[in-house]
């Protein structure tokens, strides 16, 4: 009798553990196209069972839909129009458990034909159909509050960070592969709002990501920010894999239709912290 009590309490924990995963956001659109066009979303799940989440002639929505299910789905993006006929791709991700939310973006536009002339009319139809996952970071990568130092020459204002890099993975910014800048979110009435961030810029000099058993500096975007003095969160995203978040590539091209997409995992690492008085407006003491 414990013995199938045993089994059937096994069996119940698997139940459990493939349920109530996370969300997926939906955000589909068309620009540019004068015709009328036809979107349609096909996901097979990892039970074998397909389901269509869109199917509709709509300019623009955004839509949830849930994901309960722990393994690989595959997602097929359909687009019919009347200049260019119906295309599709089909792109395929998986669910381990570690994911808080994933988004699927499926926009549809006019672009040129040759991209390296812009003075050229001729263009097509293109599709963007993207999917990122977001997970929760590894134990192994750990990120420390370094009050108000501003870099070794003083030049980049406001909060700093250090994260070290204690697992096996090569850890690679947002914006540019070496560097890791992040948002801010402020402690109001409870909870914390908002998610700042200050101007970006890409053409900075290579650098090389965090390799293991490695540590780099991190702080609030390109040039760093000032903040009041307040109770704070740095949210800072991190990918194993060498991209740039949201960025796509030319997967397929007719004379009619160029497809672009990416698949990507991005981690999100935070850190909570309090600057005071004179820390907050005196970028150049450091601790």
């Amino acid at each position: 009798m414990k013995q199938i009590f045993a089994i059937f309490i096994l069996i119940l924990s698997n139940v459990i553990s493939v349920k109530g995963q996370c969300n997926m956001l939906i955000d589909y659109s068309v620009k540019e196209i004068p015709s009328t066009s036809h979107g349609t979303l096909i996901m097979l799940l990892p039970d074998g069972k397909s389901t269509i989440v869109l199917d509709d002639t709509v300019k623009q929505i955004q839509k949830d839909y849930y994901l309960e299910q722990l393994g690989e789905y595959r997602l097929t993006a359909i687009f019919s129009n009347p200049i260019s006929g119906r295309d599709s791709i089909v792109r395929s991700f998986a669910l381990t458990g570690k994911e808080y939310k994933v988004e699927t973006i499926a926009h549809f536009m006019r672009e040129l034909k040759d991209l390296s002339d812009w003075k050229s009319k001729d263009s097509i139809n293109s599709g963007r159909f993207t999917i990122t996952k977001y997970s929760s970071p590894s134990p192994l990568v750990k990120i420390k509050y370094l009050g108000s130092y501003t870099g070794e020459n003083g030049e980049f204002p406001g909060p700093h960070f250090l994260i070290k890099n204690e697992s096996l993975d090569t850890l690679y910014g947002e914006w540019l592969p070496g560097y890791f800048w992040g948002r801010l979110s402020r402690w109001v009435e409870g909870e914390y709002v908002g998610n700042h961030t200050g101007p970006i810029c890409t053409t900075w000099s290579d650098e090389p990501p965090l390799y293991p058993d490695s540590v780099k500096f991190a702080w609030v975007s390109s040039s760093g920010a000032r903040v009041p003095p307040g109770k704070y969160r740095f949210n800072l995203y991190y990918s194993t894999k060498d991209n740039i978040k949201g960025s796509a590539t030319k997967i397929y091209e007719s004379d009619t239709f160029r497809w672009w997409s990416s698949v990507q995992n991005w981690h999100l690492l935070t850190c909570e912290f309090e600057t005071k008085p004179k820390e907050a407006f005196n970028p150049s003491s450091k601790q």
